[in-house]
């Protein structure tokens, strides 16, 4: 792992999904505006010249071999959880809870799920706005929550940041879901900067590590 090695050992990571949108005023004075799906995921990366160059020296052949062109899976939190409090789910479910949890549906601004197999007859807010939610292992993309859910025993309709994704070959229904920092994303690299070595044995790079979503 690279990307993720850079993650791990970052002094800051920025984050922005924001949706792609263009505006315009008009003659008249009227702001028109308009929104270009879907919004993608891009992280800033800023790392230390903390890593030793003895120890990583796979890492950096790593980093070249990806360069900008191929995509790797990376998580925020859990190979490194001293990173767990970006991403971690904030709902009553328990690990094992969440796994008993299947999807119904998805499509357009909403995941709809089942939740009739889930044991221990919880309740209060199954997902808080901000938290973080996907598909099963198999599926590529994660989601934001825009509103905080109050679990029922039978469905829950949760509202996500962006349009769902299809994905060719992967159907939606019955499949479980992934909360917090189980989460991940894949990603090429849009700026991959250079580096050099400097007394003694550190890596030193020259400017900040841009990650993209890949959306197929």
């Amino acid at each position: 792992m690279s990307f993720q090695t850079i993650i791990d050992n970052a002094s800051t990571v920025g984050i922005d999904r924001r949706k792609a949108t263009s505006s315009v005023v008009t003659r008249s004075g009227h702001l028109k505006t308009a929104e270009r799906l879907p919004s993608v995921y891009m992280f800033t990366v800023s790392i230390p010249d903390s890593l030793t160059y003895s120890t990583n020296r796979g890492l950096v052949e790593e980093l070249d071999r990806l360069d900008r062109t191929i995509e790797e899976e990376i998580n925020i939190g859990s190979t490194n959880t001293g990173l767990t409090y970006i991403t971690s789910y904030q709902g009553v479910l328990t690990n094992s809870q969440v796994g008993q949890v299947t999807v119904t549906s998805a499509t357009g601004g909403n995941i709809v799920l089942n939740t009739t197999s889930v044991s221990g007859s919880p309740s209060g807010t199954m997902f808080k706005k901000g938290d973080y939610i996907q598909l099963d292992n198999n599926y590529r993309y994660p989601y934001t929550v825009t509103a905080d859910v109050t679990y029922s025993g039978t469905s829950v309709t949760v509202p996500i940041n962006r349009g769902f994704l299809d994905q060719t070959g992967y159907t939606v229904s019955g499949k479980g879901i992934k909360v917090g920092k189980d989460i991940t994303w894949r990603v090429k690299a849009l700026t991959n900067p250079t580096y050099s070595i400097i007394p003694h044995d550190r890596i030193s790079f020259n400017g900040d590590f841009q990650l993209v979503e890949v959306v197929t």
